[in-house]
């Protein structure tokens, strides 16, 4: 269950993929607002390059 408490990145914002490699990172290209608001879909761009759209409830974000 999503955590509607938790703000949706914003489209532009950085988010690190895995703490192992702080060169490995996305960043946030918009947000799907046609999908449901208990999950809505963000969709990501790879440093390694394309581009892929995920469930929010799949993502964790850390605030730095």
């Amino acid at each position: 269950m999503t955590d509607t408490t938790t703000p949706l990145p914003a489209p532009g914002s950085r988010c690190w993929r895995d703490l192992i490699s702080s060169e490995s990172g996305a960043t946030v290209l918009s947000l799907a607002a046609e999908t449901p608001e208990d999950d809505p879909m963000v969709e990501l761009a790879y440093d390694e390059g394309g581009s892929g759209w995920w469930p929010l409830s799949t993502l964790v974000f850390q605030q730095s």
